[in-house]
């Protein structure tokens, strides 16, 4: 009779996961404001994502809860930044336009 082989003793602290998701959102938070404004709403989205997940599951020993909070946080004012971009850019032209066509008219 053969003895089933011995499993190593538990360790004493819990493994600790590092949540791909989260380090996105991070990543990508900080290049939404410093390089790509759009990137923004995709860091916000997997910010959201990764923290829904560690919330679900919280004993999983999610190393990395703060880059998932602070990508989302970088993802959301970086979509602001991205949208007042925008709205400064149909202004602008919006008023080019019809200073254009007022002086046309007067002409």
């Amino acid at each position: 009779m053969t003895n089933p082989p011995q499993l190593p003793p538990p360790s004493p602290f819990p493994v600790q996961q590092s949540h791909g998701n989260a380090t996105a959102a991070l990543v990508l938070g900080i290049l939404g404001l410093t390089m790509v404004p759009g990137l923004g709403i995709v860091a916000w989205v997997l910010g959201s994502k990764a923290l829904e997940e560690m919330d679900a599951n919280p004993y999983a020993g999610w190393s990395n809860r703060d880059h998932a909070k602070v990508g989302k946080i970088l993802g959301i004012v970086g979509t602001v930044y991205f949208a007042l971009i925008i709205l400064f850019f149909v202004c602008y032209f919006g008023f080019v336009i019809i200073a254009l066509g007022a002086t046309a008219a007067a002409g």
